[in-house]
């Protein structure tokens, strides 16, 4: 019986396998429980009758089925989804036993569906996944049901009852995946389900379970994006063949180093288009900005390009749009058997279609526009076109964000040269009748009806994009001649743009304001902003009023500034100038040479900003906060397209309203990780009447009633909300001096504090990014003081620690199954007023006053000794209450063991301390990795990268290092080398996540 197994799951299970034999699936009831060995058998049968021919009628010996499992069970599932989806058919090499018989592949699995009767499609349940013998924390574990493509398990499916969370199926799951069950064949799993007869969730599979992210657990919607929850619908529709195939061969791919799945609008926008294409219907989809447009794009332009009749064309309207679309078609491509050209000029666009080379074209519409100009002046001159190889082809455009005043001309030329083409638009913000352009153009018109839809109200319901806070601030002030203050609604433009006092005091409050609430909008510095300026002089005077703030020593903000240069007009000298200038100290900041960018290779200093600003691709990824940009100022470049989850402010100093606003915000509001719950949007410039045009834009793009979902509700409404939480708190624990006695209750007392505290972690994160929030003048108000959540959170914590060895200590223990339901990750820990270098800094203070008294002897000296002695006790018995207990221990521990004779005036208690723990450290890698067999040097690799991204990047090259003998020498026991290398691995990451992590 598998681990929670209950008699109310097996009717529902029985139910559930009939449901899939109704829907193209066979009941393989003789491999009920069946082993490893069985299912190896199996897969071996399935390859012996699909490939009679190569195999010349001589069955696979066993010494070729071990070398076939050796090369299935060391593939990671990103490297299966390449084996299985490049080319046709997946083929395993294989070298005959017999040597006269020579070197074959093997056919396994058919891209295609169904393949002409080649694919088999089975159903087995309760397949035995064993562990170690003697070793209770490898006990053996059983899967709930299993779908075998060829007898391969690329599908796996873990039930649950309708009474408890679907959370334990997922956490199950995870917990497999930690155990290292999914090896052997089932290293092949590709796709995972969770399944309640109310709900379900599926998600690619992983190399770790440390890369699950429940982001990425994907619920079931239909077409129109209706969650569909009853588990027989959910089957006939995900599960049923030729779907489940299609899942698995179509709508799978890689993203860097992961394996992705795609979201349900995503596969049914590609859908859509496909059936639009099979009746030669062109259209558009709309998808939120920010729900993966490329990745749908990417998938579209793959299936369509498959077959060699069509030619498929992505093209962007501008060239960053390009650029970035070309980087992820290629990246997505990656290892696949989709070729993907980023064409960079119109001649290399030209000379590619005078090619025989077949893949898809990534260009913008104005290369693509040249390129026709100059096969119908060939052409009109009675020479060869350009386009020629192609005329019998079906050319598919497929467009990312084409709405500017010259694409329907352009368009329209381009239509004009081909007999046969299809086009299809991509936009998170269509054009209708009362945004149209000034061509008369709307979205409709240009590509045809909607295919799909999945706007900002869809994606906000999905959790696929986050919710906005708003803020309007009016700093504008300004007098009339008669020395009346003038009504912000009545100032001029000029007001904003201009070169007046009241002008340069106005940029001056912005700036200050910016300043001021830095550590609340960008989360203490985890994310950066953008500030949207009117204008390009507006835009540089900005830079100045930041650049000298810092000279001044008023900001510490990292400023960029990033614009196009007006080709023509009398501010193009200033404009140049501004740009030059910002380039210099851009230089100095982050090459420390002042001639690294200048105009002369401008276009890679635009990247560098871009980059630098969105810290998503190669050396930007993990740079050092030093290295970071705070605050890029903008016109209009960076407002759409641009993709950062690490940019969460939009500061705004610029009229905008429909798709322009729309897209503006979507920048701000990508899903990062727990500590973004939004994006935040600060309006300077004509405040209400920004607000009434935010407002409206919404209501037309997410649909009626919209606002109030998509944004966070105003300051007072969530000082209410947070009282309430507060009240509900301490209704259950009045004292949080009180709460850690928690950990002596009951599993229900624990269950309603942790929930009843997360519940108020989480109004403290949205309240704590609005500018009014004053912890310290409001305390009174909210009934709660900033230490006295401090106890709270550090009972929290303690609490968690208790619950989780429980969980380690009796993992098959019924009653644990309510708090395995608690996600623990979905806690932000605020920040506390009394923290670890607070708590340092007043052991300096006690250590130098000692030192003092020691040499003076006097009264005085003594009396503040003392002082600084019960300070420094204090603050440590509230640092070990607020959660930190070890911490506060080893710092008594530093503190007891330093010597006094140390602590002149220039003794560091802080700097100490981090050396002590740094040495002890390191002792501690050593001793590990000398009992493992480890390289030390790799073991604090990876530490570091775990450290700064909670990731585990260079795993691999942890286990290149790892010697068995060593390990074995050391009293550890294996199997076989492999196995060695997975515990290894295992240990380094607990050692990482428990042992370093105390110091």
């Amino acid at each position: 019986m598998s681990l929670y197994k209950t008699r109310g799951e097996i009717p529902f299970e029985n139910e559930f396998i009939e449901t899939l034999c109704q829907n193209g699936w066979t009941y393989l009831a003789e491999l009920d429980n069946a082993t490893p060995k069985q299912l190896e058998e199996h897969f071996r049968e399935v390859l012996n009758q699909n490939n009679q021919a190569v195999l010349s009628d001589v069955d696979i010996t066993d010494k070729e089925m071990e070398d076939i499992m050796r090369f299935i069970s060391g593939l990671t599932p990103v490297e299966t989804n390449r084996f299985l989806t490049k080319g046709y058919a997946a083929e395993i090499n294989l070298t005959r036993e017999n040597p006269e018989l020579g070197k074959i592949q093997l056919r396994a699995f058919w891209r295609d569906d169904v393949a002409g009767g080649s694919m088999r499609y089975e159903v087995i349940k309760q397949a035995i996944r064993p562990g170690m013998e003697d070793k209770v924390s490898d006990p053996n574990r059983r899967f709930d049901v299993t779908l075998l493509f060829n007898g391969m398990p690329l599908i796996q499916i873990e039930e649950k009852k309708v009474d408890v969370s679907l959370k334990l199926a997922t956490n199950q799951i995870a917990k497999y995946k930690s155990e290292h069950k999914y090896d052997g064949l089932y290293s092949l799993v590709q796709i995972f389900v969770a399944l309640k007869e109310d709900s379900s969730r599926y998600f690619a599979n992983q190399k770790s379970a440390d890369n699950f992210n429940d982001k990425f657990f994907f619920e079931w919607l239909d077409s129109s994006n209706k969650a569909v929850r009853n588990w027989k619908q959910f089957t006939e529709e995900f599960l049923k063949i030729p779907m489940a195939h299609n899942i698995i061969s179509n709508f799978t791919l890689v993203n860097s180093e992961n394996l992705v799945v795609l979201h349900p609008y995503q596969i049914h926008a590609v859908q859509a288009i496909r059936e639009a294409f099979a009746q030669h219907k062109d259209g558009y989809v709309w998808h939120a900005t920010g729900s993966g447009k490329t990745m749908t794009a990417y998938k579209t332009a793959t299936l369509l390009q498959r077959d060699p009749g069509n030619q498929v064309i992505f093209l962007s309207d501008r060239k960053e749009l390009d650029s970035q679309s070309g980087k992820n078609f290629s990246m997505f491509s990656s290892g696949s058997d989709d070729n993907v050209f980023e064409i960079n000029s119109t001649s290399d666009l030209i000379r590619h279609f005078k090619s025989n080379k077949t893949g898809i074209i990534v260009t913008t519409i104005n290369k693509m526009k040249i390129a026709v100009d100059k096969h119908n002046a060939r052409i009109a001159e009675g020479k060869k076109g350009i386009f020629d190889k192609v005329m019998d082809q079906r050319l598919v455009f497929i467009v990312d964000e084409a709405h500017r005043s010259q694409f329907g001309e352009m368009q329209r030329v381009i239509k004009q040269a081909f007999p046969k083409q299809n086009w299809y638009g991509f936009t998170g913000t269509p054009i209708f009748e009362f945004n149209k352009t000034a061509q008369d153009q709307t979205t409709e018109t240009q590509f045809g009806p909607e295919l799909h839809r999945y706007n900002i109200g869809n994606a906000l319901n999905d959790g696929a994009i986050l919710k906005f806070n708003s803020e309007y601030v009016n700093l504008a002030q300004a007098t009339d001649q008669d020395n009346k203050e003038v009504d912000e609604p009545d100032l001029p433009d000029d007001f904003y743009d201009g070169n007046s006092e009241e002008s340069d005091k106005y940029r001056d409050k912005v700036a200050k304001w910016i300043i001021k609430n830095w550590q609340k909008k960008s989360v203490n510095g985890s994310f950066n902003a953008i500030l949207a300026t009117n204008s390009i002089q507006q835009a540089v005077k900005f830079y100045n009023v930041f650049k000298q703030k810092r000279e001044n020593g008023k900001s510490n903000l990292k400023v960029a500034i990033t614009y196009s240069l007006n080709e023509n007009g009398d501010g193009n000298q200033k404009q140049r100038e501004g740009l030059v200038e910002a380039m210099k100290d851009y230089s100095l900041q982050y090459t420390n040479s002042e001639s690294t960018f200048t105009l002369d290779n401008m276009n890679a200093y635009i990247e560098d900003v871009a980059k630098r600003a969105a810290r998503m691709e190669g050396q930007y990824r993990h740079i050092k906060p030093e290295e970071s940009i705070d605050l890029t100022i903008v016109v209009a470049r960076l407002l759409t397209g641009f993709d950062a989850q690490r940019l969460n402010t939009l500061y705004l100093d610029k009229l905008m309203e429909y798709q322009g606003l729309i897209q503006a915000y979507a920048r701000t509001n990508r899903v990062f990780d727990n500590n973004k719950p939004q994006g935040n949007i600060v309006v300077f410039r004509r405040p209400k009447l920004m607000e009434e045009r935010t407002k409206d834009a919404f209501e037309k793009y997410a649909g009626e009633g919209s606002f109030k979902k998509v944004f966070r509700p105003e300051f007072d409404q969530m000082q209410e909300e947070f009282q309430e939480e507060v009240a509900n708190l301490r209704r259950k624990v009045p004292q949080a001096e009180d709460a850690n006695d928690l950990q002596d209750e009951t599993q229900d007392d624990q269950i309603e504090f942790l929930t009843r505290f997360r519940n108020l972690a989480k109004k403290l994160q949205y309240i704590a990014s609005y500018s009014e929030f004053n912890w310290d003048q409001q305390a009174e108000e909210y009934g709660i003081t900033q230490e006295e959540y401090g106890y709270y959170q550090g009972a929290f914590e303690n609490i968690k620690a208790v619950v989780t060895e429980r969980q380690d200590e009796q993992p098959d223990d019924p009653e644990q199954q309510e708090l395995l339901n608690f996600d623990f990750d979905d806690v932000v820990i605020h920040e506390l007023v009394i923290d670890k270098e607070y708590v340092l800094t007043l052991a300096t203070k006690a250590i130098q006053t000692q030192h003092e008294f020691m040499e003076t002897k006097t009264e005085k000296d003594k009396h503040r000794t003392e002082d600084a002695q019960k300070e420094l006790e204090t603050a440590l018995e509230k640092y070990a209450k607020s959660g930190h207990s070890l911490t506060a221990e080893q710092i008594k521990s530093f503190v007891s063991e330093t010597d006094i004779m140390q602590g002149d005036k220039n003794f560091d208690a802080i700097r100490s301390f981090a050396m002590r723990q740094d040495r002890k450290k390191k002792r501690a890698i050593l001793d590990f990795s000398d009992e493992w067999g480890l390289d030390p040097d790799q073991l604090t690799r990876l530490n570091t990268e775990y450290v700064a991204n909670g990731k585990f990047d260079h795993e691999r090259d942890l286990r290149k290092t790892a010697d068995i003998a060593t390990a074995e020498m050391n009293g550890h026991v294996f199997k076989n080398v492999l196995q060695y290398k997975t515990a290894a691995a295992n240990a380094s990451k607990e050692f990482i996540e428990k042992e370093l992590a105390k110091y």
